[in-house]
């Protein structure tokens, strides 16, 4: 009884000093698609005038990172391209003292495939926030996270097949 009672105890510290986020993930991939794709390219097509760089860079490898965990070679068969609609690191002081949204951090992902001739595939659109937490979260974490959910959707997809 008491090892249950520590367990309670150390989730419900870590749920205290973790961080709160929430995700929306649309995703519209083809699921039967007739060509056998087997490779990807991955382009960032976000406003650089908007958007950090280092904000792309973070997503752009661990999606990479995560494609290729999968099994999924880099090539020219699919052209995965992603935007970075939205980019809000919010405060994380507010986060961490208030929470409740004050301070809240967001990200917005529109990420399409093509195939090499242009023909649309679907897209996988992401919408996150980080809302509260006793350290105020990560938003690099959040933007890992949404990248590997966006390539988990990839996968699901089928789209591309893996070597």
């Amino acid at each position: 009884m008491k090892t249950l009672w520590k367990l309670i105890g150390i989730l419900s510290i870590s749920v205290f000093l973790g961080a709160c986020s929430s995700m929306t993930l649309d995703s519209n991939l083809k699921q039967d698609v007739k060509e056998q794709y087997t490779t990807y390219k991955i382009v960032n097509v976000s406003s650089n005038e908007t958007i950090s760089p280092e904000v792309a860079t973070i997503f752009e490898n661990n999606l990479r990172t995560q494609l290729q965990k999968y099994g999924y070679k880099e090539g020219n068969d699919v052209v995965v391209s992603y935007d970075i609609k939205a980019f809000d690191e919010g405060n994380r002081a507010l986060r961490m003292f208030i929470g409740f949204g004050a301070g809240k951090g967001t990200l917005s992902v529109i990420t399409t495939l093509k195939d090499k001739n242009g023909v649309y595939l679907g897209s996988v659109n992401t919408e996150t926030t980080l809302r509260m937490g006793f350290f105020g979260g990560s938003l690099n974490s959040i933007i890992a996270s949404t990248a590997k959910k966006t390539a988990a959707q990839i996968r699901k997809s089928r789209i591309i097949n893996a070597h």
